[in-house]
């Protein structure tokens, strides 16, 4: 839904991030209801155990959401629609030795701050900051945008959603994607759309492409069928950094593809 940036609420527009694990790397297909016991684990060689431990180290996806409490129910329904695994791999909480193996690959990212100018009042029930608390391996792991990627308040100030983010923490992630929907290509101006895209590839320099992904409602609304060659947010990307000269070759040069939400698990582990 299009909200103009002049409307008038009585109440202190609050913003706070939330993050959501929705894949965890442990669906194999196919070994659904089969037997996995094996007792005789304990007794294998430590070398070989901490080869089978770390075939659980697999590819995640953290889905991390910028709520505005005008829109908290529409936000929360777009989680929803989501799947919604354990937020904490499973090597930390089988034993100590795997769990000494999980902490050389995982640990506590993601502290985030509301700015100043955005924040809500002292007397606020939500925070405006929270310290790290997702468990992720900058190595594997993707992080997936989703919610009001360009957040203003009822007067009109405005910060990115990945400026919340500590840049120490930004700068490490290998595959970042973001939500087709939250774009609004139909109802923002270029410009705007632009904008949105600069703030999240600047922030995100170790990720070698962008990856837009799409639901059956963006197909069924925004009438977004993939595969497409009308990469029309390539297009776009393009079009702006073409037109300028103060920008570095490896951010005009940057990949932006679209794919399907449902098929980025497995892109991410075709590009780990």
């Amino acid at each position: 839904m299009f909200r103009s940036w002049y409307d008038r609420l009585d109440e202190k527009t609050e913003f706070w991030l939330e993050f959501q694990t929705v894949h965890d790397g442990m669906d194999v297909p196919g070994n659904h209801g089969a037997n996995t016991a094996f007792t005789c684990f304990s007794a294998l060689p430590t070398e070989l155990r901490l080869k089978i431990w770390e075939q659980l180290i697999q590819p995640r996806i953290i889905l991390a959401a910028c709520f505005d409490s005008r829109f908290r129910d529409e936000k929360r329904e777009q989680l929803m629609q989501r799947p919604k695994k354990r937020p904490i791999p499973v090597l930390l909480h089988i034993n100590h030795e795997s769990r000494t193996l999980a902490l050389r690959h995982y640990e506590l990212a993601f502290a985030w701050k509301i700015p100043h100018r955005l924040a809500g009042p002292e007397t606020s029930v939500l925070p405006a900051s929270k310290e790290a608390h997702v468990w992720f391996n900058f190595g594997l792991d993707a992080l997936l945008l989703l919610g009001e990627l360009e957040p203003y308040d009822e007067y009109g100030f405005n910060s990115p959603m990945v400026y919340f983010l500590r840049r120490e923490d930004t700068r490490r992630v290998r595959h970042v994607a973001c939500a087709f929907e939250e774009l609004h290509l139909s109802l923002y101006e270029s410009d705007q759309v632009f904008g949105s895209l600069f703030h999240i590839i600047d922030m995100f320099p170790a990720a070698q492409r962008l990856l837009i992904t799409s639901t059956p409602q963006d197909a069924e609304v925004r009438h977004l069928v993939l595969p497409t060659t009308d990469n029309v947010v390539q297009k776009l990307w393009s079009a702006f950094m073409n037109g300028t000269t103060c920008m570095t070759s490896s951010l005009v040069k940057r990949q932006i593809l679209m794919i399907r939400e449902a098929d980025l698990p497995e892109f991410i582990v075709r590009h780990s």
